[in-house]
């Protein structure tokens, strides 16, 4: 398909200029980086293009960076309405001295080591003989571009003396000490036009209900929809809730029942304000509009903030949840029929190809465990946290969001710290089977992988480009 052919020859001469200066590289600053990366690409785009497909891939390890006390300086989620920061910055779970944010980046290395052996100039030989033990059938060669979403978060006395401690690691777009707005993670994913982006996380919460590797997914628009008509009062019953797959709603606490959590997060995706306890529109709780927090092709026009600070009725700024209209290339994006494929239906039966991926991708972890004679009770593939996350929703890749498991289960952190390497594999033979399709080997292992490649296909508009490309300008 051309949508995955172009630029190959840019790709595999930027390859060659990252390996070169791998050192000098990890003393740049990000943005240095970043704009090596564009210069190297701009001179790439005189090359000639190769026929076969490229795929490009972000492994997302969460987190990183340091949850600092002074949420002026140190937060996350800039408003440039008001200025300021709107959420703490979130340095994920921990429990005995383990990190969420070191072992997801730890795998994720691991992961892209395996991957780099499917890039232009990889050692497919390699990666071929990992693929054998899942499949007897020879497999397709491919081309895979691996990029990490951000670095190492180790070292926390090095992160601490920089000017901005967690610059590296944020979701949303930040301002510099001089006031320029610099790509934050989201930015940076979606800039690299990827078509899979592979999110890695561990919980803190030890429950019966998750108590194994858990799928992350965002609700479809068209639930979400009526979530908004439910509010404005258009809809009186909620079955279009409590009937639906998704009705298993994450829940903040237990204190209120999920369908409350579900008109709360309703409310802050479309007003950017999420609830009170007594269900009327939190007003001193703003959230801010995400989609003009990345910078992306969805974003309202430039000066948008002079409209919004008002919060006029009758717009997509208004603060009344009944005088709200959805306006904008952001709530175009949302009714798409791309946003269906990625986010309702599909192979799992809800979901959508990111439940799918995200579900397969947990299956590869399990059977590359199994394979490897690691079996427990605990290794299973549970139900998915259901709300509007971040990353899955704005990004336009197919995004595989994976909760790996619990650092408060014992089986667990046992994996986490000894079996880095097969978790490792099974994701990178997972990401290969969804861009290429694997026949699996006949077994009786409950978790078996589907080895069914994602239909890429149908992300191709009627003239020619790709859903995947047009998420920058």
């Amino acid at each position: 398909m051309k949508n995955f052919r172009r630029g190959g020859k840019t790709r595999l001469f930027l390859l060659f200029v990252i390996t070169r200066y791998k050192n000098l590289m990890s003393h740049m600053n990000l943005i240095a980086s970043i704009a090596l990366i564009g210069s190297v690409m701009a001179v790439g785009n005189f090359l000639s293009m190769r026929s076969e497909p490229i795929f490009r891939v972000v492994l997302d390890p969460g987190h990183g960076g340091i949850s600092l006390p002074n949420i002026e300086l140190h937060g996350d989620r800039f408003d440039s309405i008001s200025k300021k920061y709107l959420s703490p910055f979130a340095e994920g779970a921990s429990h005995k001295g383990l990190w969420e944010h070191e072992l997801v980046y730890e795998i994720a290395v691991k992961t892209k080591h395996l991957l780099d052996c499917c890039a232009p100039n990889g050692d497919f030989a390699k990666f071929r003989q990992i693929l054998l033990r899942y499949s007897n059938v020879e497999p397709k060669r491919i081309f895979i571009e691996s990029y990490l979403s951000r670095g190492p978060s180790k070292n926390r006395e090095e992160i601490l003396k920089r000017e901005d401690p967690n610059a590296e690691f944020r979701l949303y777009d930040y301002p510099n000490k001089n006031g320029n707005i610099l790509p934050g993670r989201i930015s940076r994913i979606n800039s690299i036009k990827p078509h899979l982006v592979v999110s890695l996380h561990i919980t803190k919460e030890y429950s019966t209900a998750y108590r194994g590797l858990s799928p992350v997914i965002v609700a479809p628009h068209s639930l979400l929809d009526q979530g908004l008509s439910y509010l404005q009062g258009k809809i009186a019953h909620k079955e279009f809730f409590t009937l639906s797959p998704y009705r298993e709603w994450f829940a903040e606490s237990a204190k209120k029942p999920l369908f409350h959590w579900f008109l709360s997060d309703v409310a802050s995706y479309f007003t950017g304000y999420p609830l009170t306890d007594d269900g009327k529109i939190d007003i001193k709780s703003f959230k801010g509009y995400r989609y003009n927090m990345v910078t992306w092709a969805y974003r309202d026009p430039t000066g948008w903030e002079n409209l919004a600070r008002n919060h006029p009725e009758d717009s997509q700024y208004s603060s009344s949840i009944d005088r709200f209209i959805p306006n904008g290339k952001f709530w175009e994006r949302e009714k798409s029929v791309y946003e269906f494929y990625r986010r309702d239906n599909g192979e799992e039966g809800f979901g959508g190809d990111n439940m799918y991926a995200s579900s397969e991708i947990i299956r590869f972890i399990l059977f590359s465990l199994h394979l490897h004679g690691q079996d427990h009770p605990h290794q299973k593939l549970t139900k998915p946290y259901i709300s509007t996350w971040s990353v899955p929703l704005l990004v336009n890749a197919i995004a595989a969001f994976v909760e790996l498991g619990s650092v408060a289960n014992a089986r667990h952190r046992y994996l986490f710290i000894h079996k880095q390497e097969e978790i490792a594999e099974g994701i990178a033979v997972g990401i290969y089977s969804l861009l290429a399709g694997i026949r699996l080997n006949k077994s009786s292992f409950r978790y078996l992988p589907k080895g069914k490649r994602l239909e890429f296909e149908k992300y191709t508009s009627p003239d020619g480009s790709c859903y995947f490309d047009k998420a920058v300008k």
